[in-house]
């Protein structure tokens, strides 16, 4: 019990509870799904997730980077190993099969990945300069990988969050306007090589022959009908018909059954999350852990934001879940490691480790 006390002593509060509230978020939206046995993995994988963020919350930053070592090294194998094996879902190659469930190293590789750049980056601030060349090998190896499952949103989402670190660190605007480019030129690329990315580009932009809108016209009628207040949990009827309504298009779910109010409050709930972490960073001096967290935040806030902007129809689907209120396995422990990391780089403790 005293030892309970502690760590509420010295981690970030109101992180903490606003993390929970938006993982109780997903819960609730979960007992609305027509599904029991995603329902029931749902609550599994939120518990455990739990786990993996307490525990982690806990580590001091050479722990961190140590795990973020051990487990870059073991996913980075497992998603070359994905490439020698049969299960393919949608055409993609991005999961391996356990038992009943599914693991998708490149969803977990995220957060480990980013503490591991802040790392590097750090270092060769120093003056250490190998660390920086080692680091861009390993950042063009994990997208290659990534990009040869296929999987464009993604790649997307690593690169931003990368170039938001390297920018944070004091990358000139030039090399930034550069980065843009280049994540222009791979989804242009995606669009050409990959079918599912042409005919999801194809539907965004619409009256281009073979584009489908099925989903995203589902998803803004499902906004439509939810209304202010919405048709109230479990009476929604679009998520019937929506294609993964519990994962991809679970804004919309919340968007019928809950109301524009409900999302309101899931939106405002994402943005204290990215405020208060934003908050914390001004009042750290240490490299390292500036360039962490705000490669962390940056990957959580695009994440929701490619999310929500799929459900609406604002950007093309991209194939994306909501952080810890979508249902998924890799997704949420994910999002758990992501949080536990957060934690622990603002959590008292460890300021001076």
């Amino acid at each position: 019990m005293k030892y309970l006390r502690n760590w509420w002593s010295s981690v970030d509060r109101l992180n903490f509870i606003l993390i929970i509230s938006l993982g109780l978020t997903g819960l609730i939206l979960s007992f609305s799904i027509d599904e029991f046995f995603s329902m029931n993995k749902h609550t599994i994988f939120f518990v455990l997730s739990l786990i993996f963020l307490f525990i982690l919350s806990q580590f001091n930053n050479k722990n961190i980077r140590r795990v973020s070592l051990f487990a870059f090294i073991l996913l980075l194998i497992l998603m070359i190993i994905i490439f020698f094996l049969d299960y393919e879902v949608k055409g993609a190659k991005r999961w391996i099969q356990i038992l009943n469930f599914t693991l998708q190293p490149s969803e977990i590789i995220k957060p480990v990945f980013v503490i591991l750049s802040a790392w590097c980056i750090s270092k060769s601030i120093e003056d250490k300069k190998f660390y920086l060349p080692i680091l861009f090998i390993f950042f063009f190896l994990l997208l290659i990988l990534i990009i040869m499952q296929p999987d464009l949103g993604m790649t997307i989402l690593i690169s931003s969050t990368f170039f938001c670190q390297l920018f944070v660190a004091g990358l000139s605007l030039f090399l930034v306007f550069l980065a843009f480019l280049f994540i222009v030129f791979i989804s242009i690329f995606s669009y050409f090589i990959f079918d599912h990315v042409q005919s999801r580009i194809n539907s965004f932009l619409g009256g281009i022959s073979g584009s489908d809108t099925y989903q995203i016209d589902l998803s803004i009628k499902a906004f439509q009908n939810g209304g202010l207040l919405g048709k109230g949990p479990g009476q929604g009827i679009l998520k019937e018909r929506i294609p993964d309504a519990n994962t991809d298009f679970i804004f919309a779910v919340a968007g019928e059954e809950l109301g524009l109010i409900f999302c309101l409050v899931i939106i405002l709930i994402i943005l204290s999350i990215i405020v208060r972490t934003l908050i914390n960073v001004l009042k750290v001096e240490d490299t390292y852990k500036i360039i962490a967290i705000s490669g962390l935040v940056c990957s959580f806030g695009l994440q929701c934001l490619i999310n929500i902007f799929s459900s609406l129809g604002l950007i093309p689907t991209k194939g994306m879940t909501l952080p810890f209120v979508s249902y998924g396995g890799s997704s949420m422990i994910s999002v758990s490691i992501l949080f536990g990391f957060l934690l622990s780089l603002t959590n008292k403790k460890n300021e001076n480790l």
